[in-house]
């Protein structure tokens, strides 16, 4: 576990148009490529993100996430490469299977929602190969040890990274900043996420070229719990939240509300900075009292908005329901992200106010069980539930296969069980420190990676299906 630079421990569905309130039109467009390409012009290959996000997911952070506890329960001797294992972890899981999945469907509804074409179509095309080399160098080469191969190879990562974030920001950006943007407050979720990420691509270079310039072996323990914070809320979790504040709402007829929707947008950024910030000072210069209030107060703001989100998607009080009736399965993990979203907030919230209280942070499992029930339960049952909801082939997949209970009931209790399992541990915290911790987390990781395999079997399957011929 990382140290606390605080000094203490750290840690087909039917989607029409819904006029809501009686104002703007709520709008989930799931129509054939051929006709977004022809209305919106260039469409981004959505296809090649998700399969690169479920390739890393599930060949690297999800495999991880079983092999790490297993290695602790079982008593495996990894040595260094352990903690840079936990980190490539991280990464795998925040940037390879969030990340990817994430600006491949941003991208994909950008033009949708904001009546703009997607700007820098070539930047597009080159995001997944250098998102993805990135990840693969940095995962191989920071267990390796030491030696000139791996240096050249951690720089290479941290370029290529850089590149990136600053490619997304630009396209997003770009694509946003009109003035003839119909995007509203969805766009303030996906702006600020895009600097989130450029953000935390400038804070990666800089601790991969630390790690190198000092012969660590792995990233600053002292600082990399921050930019993992940056990915998650400032990255991550902004784009989620700005998608199930326009998308949800449309399945549970409630009115959609533009100006809520932007305060809880600036209170998570704003939530990000001071918690980031407060952490990179205390690990670059001194911790004080002062600096661990200011961690706490932004873990109060993010807390906030993302209640006010959960709120404004009404899955706690739809007004209808609008869910198609071969998709109201599905929209149980949405359902379930929701929930989850606002336990975790109230968890962090507590954890927050007790240690604003006591003058320091919230200690490593407390961390812990708050990062946790935001990665399993919100972002992969959010990216499982829109994902069978929108994309095409899925839509398609409903209407070939009218009923797949058998398969998504199982599906739905395994990644909600799996969100428990990985939470207990870390919630129970230093009540529960030996190796039989690693038993529940291990078992958490092997339901979760049954799921995603499930969902990528169910996808490939339904994209080979959909290009044969006719007979």
């Amino acid at each position: 576990m990382p140290d606390s630079p605080f000094g203490t421990p750290t840690a087909a569905a039917r989607c029409g148009t819904v006029r809501a309130g009686g104002g703007a039109l709520n709008t989930i467009p799931i129509s054939p490529v051929e006709r977004a390409a022809h209305v919106h012009g260039y469409e981004s290959p959505y296809r090649l993100f998700i399969a690169a996000s479920l390739t890393l997911g599930i060949g690297g952070g999800f495999l991880l996430a079983i092999l790490l506890p297993l290695a602790q329960a079982l008593e495996w001797d990894w040595g260094l490469r352990y903690q840079a294992l936990v980190q490539a972890h991280g990464q795998l899981q925040l940037i390879g299977f969030a990340g990817l999945f994430t600006m491949g469907m941003s991208l994909r509804i950008m033009p949708r929602i904001s009546s703009r074409p997607l700007a820098y179509p070539p930047l597009v095309r080159a995001l997944v190969p250098l998102v993805v080399a990135a990840l693969v160098l940095r995962s191989l080469a920071l267990p390796a040890g030491d030696g000139v191969p791996r240096d050249v190879a951690l720089i290479a990562s941290a370029a290529l990274q850089l590149a990136g974030g600053a490619a997304f920001a630009t396209i997003v950006c770009r694509t946003l900043l009109h003035r003839d943007s119909k995007a509203e407050s969805t766009a303030w979720f996906l702006l600020l996420g895009s600097l989130g990420y450029l953000a935390a691509s400038i804070m990666s270079a800089q601790q991969m070229l630390e790690t190198v310039r000092d012969g660590l072996p792995f990233e600053p323990l002292a600082r990399h719990p921050s930019l993992l914070f940056v990915q998650q809320y400032g990255f991550v979790l902004m784009f989620l939240s700005g998608v199930a504040t326009r998308a949800v709402p449309v399945f549970t007829g409630h009115p959609r509300r533009d100006g809520p929707a932007r305060v809880a947008a600036v209170l998570l950024a704003s939530g990000v900075a001071l918690s980031a910030g407060a952490w990179q000072w205390a690990s670059y210069r001194v911790a004080t009292e002062t600096t661990a209030r200011v961690f706490d107060a932004g873990l109060l703001l993010i807390a906030a908005a993302f209640l006010i989100v959960a709120m404004l998607t009404g899955v706690f009080r739809p007004a209808a329901n609008r869910v198609a009736a071969a998709s109201q399965l599905q929209f149980q993990f949405v359902r379930s992200a929701m929930a989850w979203l606002a336990a975790g907030s109230l968890l962090l919230a507590w954890y927050a106010t007790r240690a604003f209280a006591d003058g320091g942070p919230p200690d490593t499992f407390e961390l812990d069980a708050a990062r946790h029930i935001f990665t399993v339960g919100v972002t992969a049952c959010m990216i499982v539930g829109m994902a069978m909801l929108i994309v095409p082939e899925f839509a398609a997949r409903r209407m070939t296969r009218r009923d797949e209970r058998m398969l998504i009931v199982p599906m739905l209790v395994a990644l909600n069980a799996a969100v428990a399992l990985r939470a207990w541990p870390a919630i129970a915290g230093t009540d529960w420190i030996g190796h039989t911790r690693g038993w529940p987390m291990a078992a958490s990781g092997g339901l979760a990676t049954a799921v995603i395999v499930i969902f990528a079997a169910m996808f490939a399957q339904s994209y080979v299906e959909q290009r044969k011929p006719a007979a």
